[in-house]
Formats: C-alpha cells, sequence, structure tokens
C-alpha cells in the first residue's frame, strides 16, 4: 500500500504517525542486550543489584512500547506505521524514560555508591484515556505483560519457602498482578463495548505495573521495604505491628535483649530511595556520645520500640 493510501485509511481510523519515534524507538533497542548482560552478571552485590533494576526498568519500557506499536500494526497493517492518539502518547511517555535507564544502568555499574536519580520503586506512565480504547491497545497491552511476567512470575514461584519479610512482598505484588491480568482477560473478550475495553485496559495497565514493579523487587530485595511502606502509606493503614525501618521515628525507645534502656533512637542510617538499612544512632542521655547500633543487632522492630538481639554489656 502506498504512502499516500495508508495516511487516507489512517486518517478515517483517527490515527496519528509514530514516524517521530521511530528513530528514539531503535535507539532504546539496545535495553535488549542490557538486560541479556544484566542476568549474566554473577554476585548480589549493590552495584550488580542495581545495574539489574536498571536494565530491567530499560527493558520493560522498551517491550511495551514495542509490543503496542507492533499490536497496531498486525492488528491493520494497512495503517501500520499509525496508531491511535492514546497509544502514541503512552508509548511517548515510555520511550522518554528508556535512554535514562540505560544510561543509570551504565552509572552504577561503574560507581557501586552511585544512586539511581528519580526515586525507586519507579512507577510506569498514566495512561491518557482520551479516546475510547482499542482493541488492537488490548492486544498490545496483553502481549507487553506476557513479555514481563514470563520473566518474573517464575523467580517468584521458585522462591524458598521461608516465609521472610522480602518473600511475603514478593508473593503479594505477584498476586496482584496475575489477579489484575486475569480479570482483564475475562471482561476484554472480543465484541465488548467501549465501557468494558477501557475497563480492560485499565486492568492490563495495572497488571503491567505490578509486572514492572516486581521485577525491580527481584533485582533488589531491600526495595520490598520502601514498596511496602510506599502502599500503607498510600492506603492511609495504621503503623504494623512490626514497622519498617523506614517507619521508625526519632524519640524511639531502645531496649537491649534484657529489656534494659539504652536510650533514644536520634537518627535512623540508610538509604531511603533503595531500602537498604544501616542501623541507628542512639543518644543514651543529654550530652553523651551516640551509640551506633548495626542492622544485625536489632531483634524487632516494634510500634514504637527497638528491641536488640544482644545485652548492653554485648553492645
Amino acid at each position: 500500500m502506498s504512502g499516500l493510501l495508508r495516511w487516507l485509511r489512517s486518517s478515517l481510523h483517527g490515527e496519528v504517525s509514530i514516524a517521530d519515534l521511530e528513530a528514539r524507538r531503535r535507539a532504546g533497542q539496545a535495553a535488549y542486550g542490557l538486560v541479556d548482560e544484566a542476568d549474566s552478571v554473577h554476585g548480589d552485590d549493590r552495584s550488580a543489584q542495581l545495574f539489574r533494576l536498571c536494565a530491567w526498568n530499560a527493558f520493560a519500557l522498551q517491550s511495551i512500547v514495542d509490543n503496542l506499536i507492533e499490536a497496531d500494526a498486525t492488528s491493520d497493517p494497512g495503517t501500520a506505521g499509525y496508531v491511535p492518539r492514546s497509544t502514541l502518547l503512552y508509548v511517548g511517555a515510555c520511550l522518554d524514560e528508556v535512554p535514562n535507564w540505560i544510561m543509570q544502568a551504565r552509572v552504577v555499574q561503574n560507581d557501586p555508591t552511585a544512586r539511581p536519580a528519580g526515586g525507586l520503586p519507579a512507577r510506569l506512565p498514566a495512561w491518557r484515556h482520551d479516546e475510547p480504547t482499542r482493541p488492537s491497545e488490548l492486544h498490545g497491552l496483553r502481549s507487553a505483560y506476557e513479555v514481563l511476567q514470563a520473566r518474573t512470575e517464575g523467580r517468584v514461584l521458585a522462591l524458598p519457602p521461608e516465609q521472610t519479610r522480602a518473600s511475603v512482598e514478593l508473593r503479594r505484588v505477584c498476586s496482584e498482578m496475575k489477579s489484575a491480568a486475569e480479570y482483564a482477560e475475562a471482561i476484554g473478550t472480543r465484541h465488548v463495548g467501549a465501557v468494558d475495553r477501557g475497563e480492560a485496559r485499565w486492568r492490563f495497565v495495572d497488571a503491567l505495573q505490578h509486572a514492572f514493579l516486581l521485577g525491580q523487587l527481584l533485582a533488589l530485595p531491600t526495595l520490598c521495604e520502601a514498596a511496602r511502606v510506599r502502599q500503607d502509606h498510600d492506603e492511609h493503614l495504621p503503623l504494623a505491628e512490626h514497622p519498617s525501618w523506614l517507619q521508625i521515628g526519632p524519640g524511639w525507645p531502645v531496649v537491649d535483649r534484657d529489656g534494659v534502656a539504652l536510650g533514644l533512637v536520634y537518627r535512623v542510617r540508610g538509604d531511603r530511595d533503595t531500602g537498604e538499612f544501616e542501623g541507628v544512632d542512639v543518644a543514651p542521655s543529654v550530652g553523651s556520645a551516640d551509640v551506633h547500633i548495626p542492622p544485625a543487632a536489632i531483634e524487632t522492630i516494634g510500634r514504637g520500640e527497638i528491641k536488640l538481639s544482644v545485652t548492653k554489656a554485648e553492645l
């Protein structure tokens, strides 16, 4: 089909050209090689974990872009190179972030002290739904989800049976991911109306967001703390029985294994972006020197109190 006929056909369908995205799309496909490189990196030191996380983010975003564009072309080859405006806005927003994550992957790979910019865990762009959802968009979102699911769900299922805070959070996110996708699949069947297609699209985007998050948590397990605290905050939940270190506040009392008071928390040390905990500093009394409590010496974090696994003398 000639370019003119393709343009006329796409105009009748209300579609817009992706020509301005193609150069960035081709450049972003470097994310596929990057994620394979990251998967081959051995070790769980901070640099390796952050490298895998940044590579995953670039890969996930690029996969969403390519699957949405390819699904639209497959659905109607006569308008290949043109997509619905909602698709264009979404893939454009995703493409904007791909080179940033590729760059940050190289930075953290060579500098173990680097901190990824933009905050972690990262979130996908919002879908701007200024027109009815097309079946081709549902196909593209489903295909993108299947790509991300294939790289995450199996690793969660292979987790050891021990119930750690990280494993519980990973299984929760995985369950929510699958539930959103299954619901989208159930209502996004053929010949449904615009309202149901819109609901299915929202659910698929939600499933993609959970898959995107899950890949980050698997790459950097300490992020599970940050993700859990963020969800509690977003849902306005009260402080849990065993809060995260991210919720420790100045003035919390610290007691040793025998219940002897050591003082009050003066400073909490750690990286709130990555969830890496480095302990707390305790002020035994006014004017006295701070005492640093490493994470290994903390037995439990309760509601407003920290109990150690060692005695005051051992500390």
